[in-house]
């Protein structure tokens, strides 16, 4: 079961997605912690690694006018964090520091059990270098939820992305949490596997020791991530699991080609790990 679940807070319009995604996953177990990490946005952190001593070129007052602004939007979001689950009678805690976001979310992850973020969209390269860094030099269990809407059960129908590498079996360890509270799960591989990759049917045995009962199911194509995505639209999946992990180890960096697909589909949720 997850005890302590991490969610990026911010003033973006994705915020409320995330909250969403925290709260629906808390109902799920007795005692979830929600932990709130806001990374203040104050000059120093605007300017990180300016060529040049842009501080230096702003008057003092101006400085300390956008502190206050960092400090009082971040009042203003612990207040409506901790309000909002205080309603629904949760516990949660709220962490902010200085510093560009992955740093604080990568130690903050060290501590917790899950960390939520938002889907990236495929044409901002900030936004992917900052979700590749998690997942890939970190090592965090990510569930990436979509920009605008979560399915209203994320766990009830889940499908694993299966493609026997050490990545996908690490990513269904990673989740077994959320396997074991789902009502189906479907695991899907598609096209041939990989020499001396772990067979679908040994997964699917390791899972039913664990009372999770999942579909088996093969399919064909030429492009993996689409096959994916349509059987996910067909079994009305809320949720897909799968690892980082490219479909060519030589043509493509691990962080590409499925993985990049899957993680900014912006329809279904995504839990990633690696």
């Amino acid at each position: 079961m997850l005890r302590d679940i991490q969610v990026l807070i911010d003033e973006e319009p994705t915020n409320k997605i995330r909250i969403d995604a925290a709260l629906q996953l808390s109902k799920k177990w007795e005692k979830v912690h929600i932990i709130g990490v806001h990374a203040l946005k104050t000059p120093e952190v605007i300017f990180y690694g300016t060529p040049y001593d842009v501080m230096g070129y702003f008057p003092q007052e101006i400085i300390e006018l956008k502190r206050a602004e960092a400090d009082n939007q971040a009042k203003r979001l612990k207040n409506n964090f901790e309000d909002l689950f205080s309603l629904h009678s949760k516990t949660c805690e709220w962490r902010q520091q200085e510093g560009r976001v992955n740093d604080i979310l990568s130690f903050n992850a060290r501590f917790t059990d899950l960390t939520i973020i938002s889907q990236p969209s495929d044409n901002l390269v900030n936004e992917r270098e900052f979700s590749d860094s998690l997942i890939m030099e970190h090592g965090l269990s990510i569930l990436a939820v979509p920009e605008e809407k979560i399915p209203d059960n994320m766990t009830d129908n889940i499908l694993i992305a299966w493609n026997g590498s050490p990545e996908s079996a690490r990513a269904v360890k990673n989740a077994l949490p959320l396997l074991e509270v789902s009502q189906k799960v479907v695991l899907l591989s598609v096209g041939k596997l990989e020499r001396n990759a772990i067979s679908a049917k040994e997964m699917q045995e390791h899972l039913l020791r664990h009372d999770i009962n999942c579909i088996q199911r093969h399919e064909e194509g030429s492009s993996p991530e689409n096959t994916i995505l349509s059987v996910a639209h067909n079994e009305n999946i809320g949720l897909i699991i799968a690892g980082a992990w490219g479909h060519s180890r030589i043509r493509e960096i691990v962080f590409g080609g499925v993985t990049k697909r899957l993680f900014t589909n912006q329809k279904i949720p995504v839990f990633l790990s690696h």
